[in-house]
C-alpha cells in the first residue's frame, strides 16, 4: 500500500480522531478552564455552574441512546451533522446569556448534545464499523489524535479567556467545532445496519447476559474514573506536594494517554482484548492505591504513569469490547451503555466528594476508587469465562448415533 492509498484508506479514521479533539475540547476540557473566570466576572455561583456541566453530563445519556439508535438506522451523517448543529448554536445563545437560570439551560443542551452525539460512543462505533477487521489499528489512530483534546484545549481556552473574556470565546469554540468536527460530519459515511425485527417473544438485546455484564464493567470502571480525575489533583497534593506541582502533575497523567494508545496493537497481539482491558483496570487501580499506601514525589509519579497509561488504554478497548458484545445493534447498545455510564460517572464523582468530606481525606476515595476498578475486572472476566465457555460448546462436534445420524 503505497503512501497515498494508505493515506485515503486511514482518512475517516483521522477525520474521526480530528473531531474527537473538537468535541471533548469544547465541552469536558473548557469548561474546567472557564469555571473562575465566569465566576469572577458573573457572581454566579461555583456550585451552579457545576450543576450546568452535571446537567449536561446526564442530559447526554438521553441523548446517547437516540444518537445510537440513529446511527444504526440512518448511519453517521445525521448523527455527527445534528449534534454539531446543536452544539454550535447552543454556544451561540450562551454566550447571549444574562443570568445563570438562562446559562443552565443554554450549557446543558449544548453539552448534551455534543457529548451525546460526538463522544467516543459514537466515534469509536463508526470506526468499528467502517474498517472490521482492522478496527483495533483504526481505534489506535482515532484514541490516538483524540487524546490531544486536553493538551491543546486547556491552554488554547485560557489563553482566548484572557484576550477576549468569556461571551467571544464561547463563539470561538462555536467555530473551532465546525472546523474539527465538520470533515467529519460531511465526508465520513457510516452506512445504516439492517437490524431483523425482535421475534414475539424474543428479549430485548439488552437483557442478553454479553451485554449486560459488559454495561456492568463499564458502569464500575467509569465510576472510578470519573472520581479519580475530578479528584486527582488534591489528592495529589495531599502528599505534601504543593498545588502548583500537583496542577502540573494533573496535567501530565492526561499525556501519559497517549503512550498508553501508542502501545495498543502490541499489547492487544500478546493478551488479547479482554486481557489488555483487565491490565487497564490493574494499572488504574495500582496508581489509586499508591497515593494511598506512599507518599511523596515517587508515588505521584508513580500514579501519573500508571493511570495515564490505564484511561488512555481503556477508552479504545471500550471501542473493541463494545463491538464485540454488541454486534449488529452496536449504535443503540453503545448508547444505551453511554446512559447507564453518564449516571455512574455522576455518582462515582459525586460519592467521592462526600467521602472526602466525611473522612477529611482521600484514604477512602482512593480505596473506593480501586475497588471499582476491581469490581470491573471481575465483571470482565466472567465476561471472557462467558465467552469462552460458548465458544467451546460451539466448537464440539455433535456426538454420532450407532446408526450413523446425530443424536
Amino acid at each position: 500500500m503505497d503512501v497515498a492509498t494508505r493515506a485515503r484508506y486511514w482518512r475517516d479514521a483521522s477525520l474521526l480522531g480530528v473531531a474527537t479533539i473538537g468535541s471533548y475540547g469544547v465541552v469536558n476540557y473548557a469548561f474546567g478552564v472557564f469555571i473562575d473566570p465566569l465566576h469572577e466576572e458573573t457572581g454566579w455561583s461555583t456550585g451552579s455552574l457545576s450543576f450546568a456541566y452535571s446537567v449536561g453530563v446526564l442530559l447526554s445519556g438521553v441523548v446517547a441512546f437516540l444518537a445510537g439508535r440513529t446511527l444504526d438506522r440512518r448511519g453517521s451523517r445525521p448523527v455527527l451533522l445534528t449534534a454539531l448543529a446543536v452544539g454550535c448554536l447552543g454556544y451561540i445563545v450562551a454566550a447571549e446569556a444574562r443570568n445563570i437560570a438562562w446559562f443552565i439551560v443554554c450549557w446543558a443542551l449544548t453539552g448534551g448534545a455534543i457529548a451525546g452525539g460526538l463522544y467516543y460512543h459514537i466515534t469509536l462505533a463508526t470506526t468499528a464499523r467502517l474498517y472490521g477487521d482492522r478496527r483495533a489499528a483504526a481505534i489506535s489512530v482515532l484514541t490516538l489524535l483524540g487524546a490531544l483534546a486536553s493538551p491543546i484545549f486547556n491552554p488554547l481556552v485560557a489563553w482566548m479567556l484572557e484576550a477576549w473574556g468569556w461571551r467571544d470565546t464561547l463563539r470561538a469554540l462555536a467555530a473551532l467545532l465546525i472546523v474539527l468536527v465538520g470533515p467529519a460530519a460531511l465526508f465520513v459515511r457510516s452506512e445504516p445496519v439492517s437490524i431483523p425485527p425482535r421475534a414475539p417473544g424474543e428479549r430485548g438485546a439488552w437483557r442478553e447476559p454479553m451485554v449486560w455484564r459488559l454495561m456492568l464493567a463499564s458502569c464500575f470502571a467509569a465510576g472510578a474514573a470519573s472520581a479519580l480525575i475530578l479528584h486527582q489533583v488534591s489528592a495529589i497534593r495531599a502528599l505534601g506536594l504543593p498545588l502548583a506541582t500537583a496542577a502540573a502533575l494533573g496535567g501530565a497523567r492526561g499525556l501519559m494517554q497517549i503512550p498508553g494508545r501508542l502501545v495498543l496493537v502490541p499489547l492487544i497481539n500478546g493478551l488479547g482484548v479482554h486481557g489488555t482491558q483487565l491490565f487497564a483496570y490493574m494499572l488504574l487501580a495500582a496508581g489509586a492505591g499508591a497515593l494511598v499506601f506512599a507518599d511523596g514525589l515517587v508515588a505521584a509519579w508513580f500514579f501519573v504513569v500508571a493511570a495515564g497509561m490505564g484511561i488512555g488504554l481503556s477508552s479504545p478497548l471500550g471501542g473493541l469490547l463494545s463491538a464485540e458484545a454488541y454486534g449488529i445493534r452496536l449504535g443503540t447498545l453503545s448508547g444505551m451503555q453511554m446512559a447507564a455510564t453518564s449516571i455512574a460517572s455522576a455518582g462515582g464523582a459525586w460519592l467521592a466528594g462526600v467521602a472526602v468530606d466525611r473522612t477529611g481525606g482521600y484514604g477512602l476515595t482512593l480505596a473506593g476508587i480501586a475497588t471499582l476498578e476491581a469490581a470491573a475486572a471481575a465483571t470482565l472476566l466472567w465476561q471472557r469465562h462467558a465467552l469462552r465457555a460458548a465458544q467451546s460448546s460451539m466448537a464440539e462436534p455433535a456426538s454420532v448415533s450407532p446408526q450413523g445420524g446425530p443424536s
